[in-house]
């Protein structure tokens, strides 16, 4: 994997009665400009329509798995991930959704052997006014840079695009979490890989 032109990027979404902004995330999908893409959507144990939206959407590179037993959300995740393809891993959960250039404008990141993962700022969506705000107003860092993230964590979970061999080299999300699963899979990322915002 010396670079990363047009790789194959493996989109995990993990759902959890995810009905009300299901449609929305999955259609944020189809219009992304960059076309290489599968949908590894996991449902965890959903008892509402979930399923029914899914499957709504007729597109071959849409693959849904169901899972077992209900588990955690990082058991889910991991889960996920063993039965993606793609070289790189994006997450986007079901009540988020993404510009249609996101894959496109991160991906050539990618093409610096030594980036593990690629970020950006986002927005908080305020339903009840319909108006939207800004994660960080500062410019967000690119490099090595452990001891920050420490000190000011930026980075949303639906912003990540990973380097899978990144993602199997700590060997995924520690499932013993319930709520800081990100950060921890973050911050052991951040200590052997370069980060680019």
């Amino acid at each position: 994997m010396d670079s990363l032109t047009n790789p194959l990027v493996s989109v995990i979404v993990n759902c959890f009665n995810g009905e009300k902004y299901l449609s929305q995330t999955l259609q944020s999908i189809l219009r992304q400009t960059y076309k290489n893409w599968e949908v590894i959507f996991w449902d965890n144990q959903s008892s509402d329509n979930s399923k029914f939206i899914f499957d709504e959407f007729n597109d071959k590179r849409f693959n849904y798995y169901l899972s077992d037993k209900h588990t955690t959300l990082y058991e889910a995740r991991n889960n996920a991930i063993k039965k993606s393809n793609g070289e790189i891993i994006a997450f986007l959960d079901t009540d988020d959704w993404w510009d249609e250039k996101k894959l496109e404008r991160q991906i050539s990141f990618f093409q610096d052997k030594e980036v593990g993962l690629v970020y950006s700022n986002f927005y908080f969506f305020f339903e009840n006014n319909n108006n939207k705000k800004i994660y960080s107003k500062k410019i967000l860092q690119s490099g090595y840079f452990t001891q920050d993230l420490f000190k000011s964590y930026k980075i949303g979970i639906s912003t990540i695009l990973l380097r899978k061999a990144a993602f199997d080299s700590i060997a995924g999300f520690d499932e013993q979490y319930n709520i800081i699963g990100d950060f921890d899979l973050v911050i052991k990322l951040s200590i052997n890989w370069k980060f680019n915002c």
